[in-house]
């Protein structure tokens, strides 16, 4: 891989790492699946350009999952689809081995859980931070530092969002 290649394909994780953050701090599942929805085609721009193939589809497949869920009631059917299109794409386009089925399994249960917790913003969040985790240690063995910081990041203000939600609807 040549250095301009790293160079784009970290900046896209970077800019990636921004919108996340963001979704992490709205109110609403519409907000954070939209802005989640954004972020998903970023990284998955970057993963292509670093050759993190299963992440691409991944990425491609959530968007799709991401827009049916705030579209909503959609049908179980289709629901098991898009899990089933993440779970074979993902394993058709592992290149990397055993590291390339963590973002199909980030995918399968952030897919399981948007379908399951539609309505419920917390349950969403916790589900993001798992899948999220899931992303940060596939970059690391991918070496993607900017992507391994940057989901790092997220999983902590994902979790400060949860605690300071917990902390407020005690307080209330």
């Amino acid at each position: 891989m040549n250095t301009t290649s790293l160079i784009v394909g970290n900046l896209c994780s970077l800019l990636a790492m921004v919108t996340d953050s963001i979704s992490a701090s709205r109110k609403t599942t519409k907000g954070v699946l939209l802005v989640q929805s954004l972020s998903q085609l970023i990284y998955c721009t970057g993963t292509v350009i670093l050759k993190g193939y299963s992440a691409a589809v991944q990425n491609a497949v959530s968007i799709l999952r991401n827009l049916a869920a705030i579209r909503g009631q959609t049908p179980k059917l289709a629901q098991w689809f898009l899990v089933a299109l993440g779970v074979v794409l993902g394993l058709a386009f592992n290149n990397l081995g055993l590291p390339g089925l963590l973002p199909v399994a980030a995918n399968l249960e952030y897919s399981l859980a948007i379908f399951r917790f539609q309505d419920n913003e917390r349950a969403l969040k916790l589900a993001f931070l798992v899948s999220v985790g899931l992303y940060a240690v596939f970059n690391h063995f991918i070496y993607n530092i900017v992507g391994f910081v940057s989901n790092t990041a997220v999983v902590i203000t994902t979790a400060i969002a949860l605690l300071k939600g917990r902390k407020d609807s005690r307080g209330a």
